[in-house]
């Protein structure tokens, strides 16, 4: 029998979000299981298993999903015992606390400003400033294999965007051409890619395969950025996972104007 997630998601966690006192989560543990946890638990098991060949050396976390309890800390900060979103994040692990990697990301957040209340993301949404500097340097030498990229009919057909510019300078950053083609990608401060579902795509039983075919793409920018800051040749993956046996070789809680996002 296979969990799926449903429009009662999406109110229990609104209602969580709502509560003053912890124990209301215990009182409602087994809708807390039904609704968040089983399929939570379920999309992440079918994202190991669709991904592992292809996403070598990401980390797919099996354990202490959908975790609505905050911290002491986070409770006394934001004056609510419970969170108001759920969340998942595979990457690399990374060598230094001070970068994180090139990730993929899942999000349900029933109060987001813009109604997008469950979408996935990918990329570096918190670079360090080493990390922006040589993905700007890489743009400003050559944009061709992220415009490559970007433009390639499975991406575009996900991403029709390309980057967010959710996180940009108003300024082009000191040392580097106004005149670039590409002047909106070096203003940006954040690297990453994100789309919406719809309830109807979130409540499907085939919900978890498009979450993998986005992520197939989404390792495709990874591995972009992934091949600037380790400082090797920029190629353009292959289009999926079936072109692509062995590709990859080698985005706490953060507040924004417009969604929570932990990657």
């Amino acid at each position: 029998m296979t969990s799926r997630f449903s429009g009662k998601s999406i109110e229990f966690i609104q209602k969580a979000s709502r509560q003053k006192k912890v124990e209301w989560l215990e009182r409602h543990s087994d809708d807390y299981e039904a609704l968040i946890r089983e399929p939570l638990n379920e999309l992440a098991r079918h994202l190991k298993a669709k991904l592992a060949r292809v996403a070598t050396g990401y980390h797919f976390p099996q354990r202490g999903l959908g975790r609505l309890k905050r911290s002491s800390a986070g409770a006394a900060k934001y004056g609510t015992p419970l969170k108001d979103y759920v969340s998942f994040s595979a990457s690399r692990p990374p060598k230094s606390r001070f970068e994180k990697n090139p990730n993929l990301f899942f999000l349900i957040y029933p109060d987001d400003p813009d109604g997008d209340q469950v979408l996935v993301a990918g990329g570096l949404y918190l670079p360090s400033s080493r990390q922006v500097r040589a993905i700007r340097e890489a743009i400003a030498a050559d944009p061709k294999p992220l415009e490559r990229l970007f433009r390639s009919p499975e991406f575009a057909a996900r991403f029709p965007g390309g980057f967010s510019d959710e996180r940009s300078s108003s300024r082009v950053p000191r040392g580097f051409d106004p005149d670039h083609p590409r002047v909106d990608w070096l203003k940006l401060q954040a690297f990453f890619v994100w789309r919406p579902y719809t309830l109807r795509e979130f409540t499907s039983a085939k919900f978890p395969d498009l979450v993998t075919q986005d992520f197939t793409q989404i390792l495709r920018l990874n591995e972009l950025l992934d091949s600037v800051l380790q400082g090797r040749p920029q190629k353009v993956p292959p289009r999926t996972e079936r072109d692509a046996p062995g590709l990859v070789s080698r985005l706490e809680e953060v507040e924004t104007r417009r969604r929570v996002m932990d990657f």
